[in-house]
Formats: structure tokens, sequence, C-alpha cells
């Protein structure tokens, strides 16, 4: 049994690799925000680990290099850097806060790591985001980065000092450039989320309220989440460190994907409109969802969409849940609640 270090553990990514992890019968060392509230361990809750004896929990700063240098002193096996500040729209208004919670945090560790651990193994949740409007799709590794905000310019920095670690330190380092990967345990206010919540609300009748939703042709590439963060654990394990695509290689809309929720909730959607004016009806003509055009990001990337057959051939990434059976699980998950 080794020790794995995972930052941001209560988060959706943290809180499968801890799960994945503590199955396989290791010990796992999981951070989070200092300050953080008991109620940020739902997702803990709800897989099961909260309180597990081998998941210990720990509240830190890792702005503060001392404390990153400290958290490092138990020299685990792994360490998993899946926290970050996670939203384009935050970013956009706070940009500061975004190049240190995504940036500095990154170096504190990485330099923690070179100093104190230099055999643990550094993986590191990069973003599809750093390729903006790529002139190319899908997007490789080999496709250029062109980062079209803040949330992106500073994984961007993050992505390159991981590389450079890796290639002028000799740390075990690899980025995971993970497209969209949803699931259950997404945050309320992540459109997928919001489309799955909403279609459970509205075909219990108990609100008419429409969901009020952006760029409905923005097309992403939508996974889901536990079988990425196996990717991520299985970077670990490989002899060297590398730089990984993972996605499902299939783009899908916005609106599709509210189609696809809708449908799973008994609801088939009626689009009408063009624009700004674009909303979707049931077969009785109540309006269930419009376009807010406030809600459009700026310099929204119009088609993110991986070429992950570096992931499939090296780490046997094999994505199984299509957006289709994705959309159940969270309609699912939603009428639990």
């Amino acid at each position: 049994m080794s020790l794995h270090l995972i930052t941001g553990v209560s988060g959706q990514d943290g809180a499968y690799l801890a799960a994945q992890l503590l199955a396989r019968g290791e010990h796992v060392l999981g951070t989070r925000r200092a300050g953080a509230q008991a109620g940020t361990l739902w997702r803990l809750r709800a897989l099961g680990i909260e309180g597990h004896a081998r998941l210990q929990l720990l509240q830190i700063d890792l702005a503060d290099a001392a404390a990153c240098r400290e958290l490092l002193s138990a020299r685990p096996y792994a360490l998993y850097h899946l926290a970050a500040q996670s939203r384009v729209a935050e970013s956009l208004r706070d940009p500061q806060a975004s190049l240190l919670a995504n940036g500095l945090v990154t170096r504190n560790l990485l330099e923690a790591l070179h100093a104190s651990s230099p055999q643990t193994r550094f993986v590191f949740a990069s973003s599809a985001e750093l390729f903006g409007h790529a002139r190319e799709v899908p997007q490789s590794e080999a496709t250029p980065f062109a980062p079209a905000n803040p949330y992106a310019q500073a994984k961007h920095y993050a992505h390159r000092l991981t590389q450079q670690y890796r290639s002028e330190q000799g740390v075990h380092a690899s980025c995971a450039i993970l497209f969209n990967h949803e699931s259950p345990l997404r945050a309320p206010d992540f459109v997928t989320r919001k489309i799955a919540a909403a279609a459970v609300r509205l075909s219990r009748g108990s609100d008419s309220t429409p969901l009020a939703l952006g760029n409905l042709a923005a097309q992403r590439d939508f996974g889901y989440a536990p079988e990425y963060v196996a990717a991520m654990a299985a970077m670990a394990e490989r002899a060297h460190g590398d730089d990984y695509v993972l996605a499902t290689g299939v783009a899908t809309s916005i609106r599709r994907f509210a189609e696809l929720a809708f449908a799973a909730a008994g609801i088939a959607l009626q689009w009408q409109g063009e624009g700004a004016a674009e909303h979707a009806l049931d077969a009785a003509g109540r309006t269930l969802l419009q376009v807010d055009p406030a809600l459009f990001r700026p310099h929204d990337a119009p088609l993110l969409v991986g070429d992950a057959r570096r992931a499939r051939a090296e780490l046997g990434f094999a994505p199984r849940t299509d957006v289709a059976a994705l959309a159940r699980l969270m309609v699912e998950a939603e009428r639990q609640r």
C-alpha cells in the first residue's frame, strides 16, 4: 500500500479518484481549502468514503509555500494536483485570483516536490480550455495552445511549468489535458448539472420557471468523470511522465445535451426561434428553456473535441459512457436527490 496525495479531494474528480484509490487498497491524503466547511464533503459522503480508515483529510492553504513543503514531507508515491479555480466566468470576474489559484499554487507544489520528495509522481489536471479557438479539430497533444480567457491562461502557465519540471528537473510529471467530464457529482452551477436538475424539476410540474442557458450552439466533448480519473491514476504508473488528452472524440452541443437530459426525464423538446429568441417547448406548449444573452461567455471557444489516441494506446483509456448515457445518469441522480 502506498500513500497518494490528492489536492482538491472534495471536488468531483478528487472524490472519484480517492474512491478508486481506496478500492485498490491505497492510503489517501486529501487536501481541502483552509476554512472549508463540513458541507463541502458531500461528494465523499455520496461515494461512501467519508470517514474511511485510509482517508485522511487536511485543510491547507496551498498558496503558502512553507505549507506545501511541509505537506510533501509525507513523501507520497503520487501527487494528483486537482485543486483549482475551475470556473471560466469566475476567472473573468477576478483574473488575479485565478492566476493565484491555478498558477502560483502549482509552482509551490512542484518546487516543494522537487526539494522534499523528488521521487513523487506528479499528475496535473490541465484543461482543454488551453486550446481556445483551435485551428484544428480534433485537438491532440500536438495542437498549439491559444488560451482565450484568464482561467485558460492560468492553466497554461501551470501546464508549461509542469512540463518544465519534467524536462529540466527530472520530475516524473504528467499533464492530463481534460476535456469536459461530467457526473452526478458536478457542482450545481455547472451547465450539465443545471440542465439535469431543470429537466427533473420541470417534469414534475412543481415549478414552471424556464431554464435560462447561454450559447446553445457551443459544442463540447462530454465524458464521464470516473473514467477520466482512472486514466490520471494510470499516468502515475507509467515509467515516465508525459502529456495526455483525455476525451471521447465526440462533440455535442449544449442544445443536444439538453434534448438528451429532458428526454431522460420524459420530455421531448421542441425548438422555436433563433439566436437570443430561441427557446424550447414541451408538447403542451410550455416554455421550458430559453436563451439569456447575459450567460454568453466572451471569446467562447466554439468547438472543443479531443483526439485521445495516445491515452488509449498508452494508458488503456477507453471511455464507455456516451453522452446519452451520461445525461441519463445525471437525471436519475437528480431524481434521487
